[in-house]
């Protein structure tokens, strides 16, 4: 059996896998623990607890997640199984690359809007090389020639969340939307620039609705990328909550376990 854990900042998801292809049963979502302790703890247990040998853990987490503590080491220290870590957002998008909206492309970019912002670019079925991860949430965006700051603190869940008072699934006053959507738009469009992809996956709980919709994004990126002969499709992502469980999956079936 292979254990895979999605683990955000503010919810933690785990499923198993008896073949490498499907879950068994649905996956458990819970809170996240506060400590990385208490973290540890919920994914030793899982692992000694299990009525099926765990041959393998795949954890997929962001750097934010407990401060950047080093969830797999300390795992790694209990347990004599092999135990993977990848980074949620680059995770969720193999997933959608290979069994959800991107399938069938090569080149698929990713992007996730939700507590915070993040993504990655899938190659031929993987996750492309880098050295210290993707972060296009923390890209610097410019509107009419002024410097706002970090995408991510203008369109993440906690940004929206802190600059208008309440959770983004309470704003149904479309203005805020339009405007928020002109923020994205740019980041999407310095992604497309900088990744040129065939097919471009936006994916997070800021796209429920009320949030996010692929329909007002797109004209407003069009409008705005001009040195490329067309867009890339850009879709919504399908997989949801099991987006980097999904991914976690596809990535373990590439290594020899």
């Amino acid at each position: 059996m292979w254990l895979l854990l999605d683990i955000g900042r503010t919810k933690f998801r785990m499923a198993r896998s008896l073949d490498g292809e499907t879950f068994v049963g649905e996956p458990e979502i819970i809170p996240t623990p506060a400590t990385v302790e208490e973290g540890v703890e919920l994914i030793l247990n899982a692992v000694r607890q299990s009525e099926q040998p765990v041959k393998a853990v795949m954890i997929g987490a962001s750097r934010k997640v407990w401060a950047g503590e080093p969830i797999a080491e300390l795992v790694k220290k209990e347990l004599t199984i092999p135990v993977y870590i990848e980074n949620d957002a680059a995770l969720a998008g193999l997933g959608e690359a290979i069994v959800g909206a991107g399938r069938g492309f090569n080149l698929v970019a990713y992007i996730t809007v939700s507590t915070g912002v993040g993504g990655a670019k899938i190659e031929n079925g993987r996750i492309d090389e880098n050295t210290f991860g993707f972060e296009p949430g923390q890209q610097i965006i410019t509107i009419n020639g002024e410097t706002i700051g970090r995408l991510e603190d203008y369109v993440s869940g906690l940004a929206v969340t802190q600059r208008f008072g309440r959770p983004p699934h309470e704003l149904t006053d479309e203005k805020i939307w339009q405007d928020l959507s002109r923020y994205l738009a740019v980041g999407l469009t310095n992604t497309i620039l900088h990744w040129s992809p065939d097919c471009l996956v936006l994916g997070g709980s800021m796209f429920h609705e009320p949030g996010f919709k692929v329909a007002v994004l797109e004209p407003l990126i069009r409008q705005d990328l001009t040195i490329f002969p067309q867009l890339p499709v850009i879709k919504e992502a399908t997989l949801g909550e099991q987006g980097a469980l999904c991914g976690g999956l596809t990535y373990l079936r590439t290594q020899d376990l």
